[in-house]
């Protein structure tokens, strides 16, 4: 009988390493944890008169193929080399996506809203055609609207709000 037996890290399923020119050998998944147990502590520590840093303390059992150090080694390793490529990422403003959507959204005409017909005439006759017209309202604006009521500002609110995640401000904007 032979074995064939490697050194690796973490898991590793049998359908994974497949070797096609090993036929004769029944593969198994592997699991490489040479780590068994870890606890960890912090405590804080007085440097000095004002100083006052976290000490943190490490207990480490492995199964003996490595010792704590090369665990604690190895650990950090993977763990800067994970975070290495968050260092030159191109990161693009919230604002910039929040603008994008803006104009996407703004772009939308009120018919989109399914209002009733008293309520889109009276958006209409106030040359209100699409949704950007209408974010210039307030809600109290919206009641200044001629034959435009409390009935048809809160249908108008509630569209807004449900359909595509708008509210109004309540009061005018100076």
């Amino acid at each position: 009988m032979e074995f064939k037996i490697e050194k690796n890290c973490g898991y590793r399923l049998a359908e994974k390493a497949v070797d096609e020119l090993s036929v004769d050998f029944l593969q198994v998944d592997s699991v490489f944890m040479p780590v068994k147990k870890v606890n960890y502590k912090v405590e804080e520590v007085r440097i000095g008169t004002n100083t006052i840093k976290d000490r943190l303390i490490l207990q480490i059992w492995t199964n003996g193929s490595i010792s704590p150090q090369e665990a604690i080694s190895q650990g950090a390793t993977i763990l800067t080399n994970l975070f290495c490529s968050l260092r030159n990422l191109d990161f693009k403003s919230v604002d910039n996506y929040r603008s994008k959507e803006d104009k996407k959204i703004s772009q939308v005409l009120i018919e989109e809203l399914q209002l009733s017909v008293r309520a889109y005439n009276c958006l209409k006759r106030a040359q209100i055609h699409s949704i950007a017209d209408l974010l210039d309202y307030s809600q109290e604006e919206l009641l200044e609207i001629k034959n435009f009521g409390q009935k048809s500002a809160e249908e108008v609110i509630y569209a807004l709000q449900k359909k595509l995640g708008i509210s109004l401000p309540k009061e005018k904007s100076d």
